[in-house]
């Protein structure tokens, strides 16, 4: 009996020759093919390789993209399993999906192990390539299966030779495994037939449940929400294990039964209560407990077995996912982070100039906007006379002014030292005057409970409301903004 060929890109040889080696599949010989991202003039030596008489069974694993497809004979027998990109067995699509919008450039082992050649065969050297992969790219991403203890240097040395920042992804390659399984035991059946009975049903069962281990994969791994993959457990259990009863207990459960919490504190895995015709199982992955599934009332409690043996297995890619949901979850909200302080001002919490150029060309919206434009009188002088740290008094001192003055909806931001302005729909001239007059009381209360006189606040200020149809943001901006200087040269004046 020959061996199950399976073709893979160079790219991704050392995560497949892992989950082999790992796995102990003698019966699989990994055929790698070129690149052919990179390598188009290599087309004829992968349809050569495609084209010699197949002995043995064939699959051919890339992505629905890959120009390898296009080289597979006329009416050949090698069997193809195509994913949306080329890393989508590496990681789930949704996760993909995210990193491409951030700009990432995603790397696997394989590609990185030969990154020189790579930019050499694309026709760069070092300035060009830099040029490419800035113009296109904000970060390298590199998904690391942890299979080569050189690839955190080889990403430190990629990402100085192109000038961007580097992101190491850490992945399990637990999809990939699941999927060789399956292709394994459909393989075993296939050059069994001759075998008893037995062994042949024992097979088929086999090749079954892994079969449906690796559909359900495709399913779990695609939600990006935890209670998405727990809804998607659950469903698998009730309507194709035939179970009457689900839960899911986390660690913040409240009031968790004795023996959940028993099988928490202990090593076992899972728990079979055949009497209750019920079962329970860890939901874990790198040492951390997500939480045990509780299943229970089985219609075919005969199967029960069965049924823990496939659970096992959707355990351990449930573990995966969760896993991958909260490293998801945390780089959301690290970028929310990043992108709350890129367009606010640390000092006062208000938003800041990157915001306002955001809506600058923003048309009117109707005749009821209005832009004021505000100047804190002295400022320089206070700095220059008290020093920085009593100038930032005054600054936060209207800043909560500001904050007390205006509604939420009202957009209000600090654009310079001493400059702030404030974007208001749905306000009428009558209104317009209201607010500036707030505003100026609740300065004069301010000074009034001042001990220091230096930090008496004086401001400048001015509103712009539309005058045309085609008016801006920026131009009632700026026409605030004469209104605020015509403001502050009132008040020299009357020194």
């Amino acid at each position: 009996m020959g061996k199950l060929q399976i073709f893979i890109c160079e790219n991704f040889y050392p995560e497949y020759q892992n989950a082999v080696q790992v796995e102990g599949f003698k019966d699989i010989e990994i055929c790698v093919f070129p690149s052919l991202c990179e390598h188009k003039g290599r087309k004829a030596e992968v349809k050569e390789m495609f084209g010699q008489p197949q002995k043995t069974k064939s699959t051919v694993i890339c992505s629905k993209a890959c120009d390898a497809l296009k080289l597979l004979p006329k009416g050949h027998s090698i069997r193809t399993i195509t994913g949306n990109y080329c890393f989508s067995h590496l990681t789930c699509d949704e996760f993909l999906n995210y990193l491409m919008s951030q700009g990432s450039y995603i790397i696997s082992s394989g590609w990185l192990k030969k990154w020189e050649n790579h930019i050499e065969v694309m026709g760069f050297d070092k300035d060009t390539a830099r040029r490419f992969f800035q113009e296109s790219n904000k970060q390298l991403v590199f998904l690391d299966a942890e299979i080569d203890e050189n690839t955190e240097w080889l990403i430190k040395e990629l990402s100085s030779y192109v000038g961007l920042p580097y992101m190491i992804v850490p992945i399990e390659l637990e999809g990939i495994r699941l999927m060789l399984k399956s292709m394994v035991y459909e393989w075993r059946l296939h050059n069994q037939e001759q075998d008893s009975t037995a062994a042949i049903n024992e097979l088929r069962n086999q090749c079954a449940e892994y079969s449906t281990v690796f559909d359900i994969l495709g399913k779990i791994s695609t939600y990006a929400k935890r209670r998405d993959v727990i809804g998607q457990i659950k469903e698998l259990f009730l309507m194709v294990f035939g179970a009457q009863g689900f839960s899911f207990w986390s660690n913040q459960s409240d009031s968790l039964p004795k023996e959940i919490r028993e099988l928490q504190m202990n090593e076992a895995s899972y728990l079979l209560l055949r009497e209750d015709n019920r079962f329970c199982i860890k939901i874990s992955w790198g040492g951390i407990l997500y939480g045990v599934i509780d299943v229970s009332g089985f219609l075919f409690p005969q199967y029960i077995e069965k049924y823990l043996n496939l659970a096992v297995e959707v355990s351990k890619l449930s573990g995966l996912v969760l896993h991958n949901n909260e490293q998801y979850e945390r780089i959301l909200e690290s970028e929310k982070k990043l992108k709350h302080i890129s367009l606010h001002d640390s000092m006062t919490g208000l938003y800041n100039r990157n915001y306002i150029n955001l809506i600058l060309s923003d048309g009117i919206k109707d005749s009821k906007t209005c832009v004021f434009m505000f100047d804190i009188d002295k400022l320089k002088y206070v700095n220059d006379n008290y020093g920085h740290a009593e100038g930032d008094k005054l600054i936060i001192s209207f800043a909560e002014i500001m904050k007390r003055s205006f509604r939420e909806a009202d957009i209000v931001a600090r654009i310079g030292g001493d400059e702030f302005t404030a974007i208001l729909y749905d306000l009428d001239e009558d209104n317009a005057k209201q607010i500036k007059q707030r505003i100026i009381d609740l300065i004069r209360e301010n000074n009034e409970n001042l001990k220091a006189k230096h930090l008496d606040l004086s401001v400048s200020m001015g509103y712009a409301r539309p005058e045309k149809e085609n008016d801006t943001i920026e131009n009632l901006m700026n026409k605030a903004d004469e209104q605020m200087y015509a403001d502050k040269a009132r008040k020299r004046n009357c020194i």
